[in-house]
């Protein structure tokens, strides 16, 4: 798995990567390996911005969330990316 974090401005922050690293390993046992993913955190005024994009086996997922947190952000699009992602998994069992 490769994660990469685009950070734009905003200061690069070692505990939210870690964060999304920590909650996107849930999402990797509904993915078929190998998946790379790209994380763009945005800050405009006060809307806190965060899309995900993830590429697994020709297959492209993509979530993206604003609020007021940027924590928060990142938790709902890795939320989103859980909940195609298992819905993905039971298409292909079907």
């Amino acid at each position: 798995m490769e994660l990469a974090i685009t950070f734009r401005n905003v200061d690069p922050s070692e505990a939210l990567k870690e964060r999304a690293e920590k909650r996107f390993q849930k999402v990797l046992k509904h993915l078929k390996e190998p998946a790379t993913a790209h994380i763009t955190v945005t800050v405009d005024k006060h809307r806190h911005r965060a899309e995900l994009t993830v590429h697994t086996n020709g297959d492209v997922l993509h979530a993206s969330t604003e609020t007021d947190d940027m924590y928060v952000s990142v938790d709902q699009a890795i939320a989103k990316i859980a909940a195609a992602a298992r819905k993905q998994k039971e298409r292909h069992q079907r």
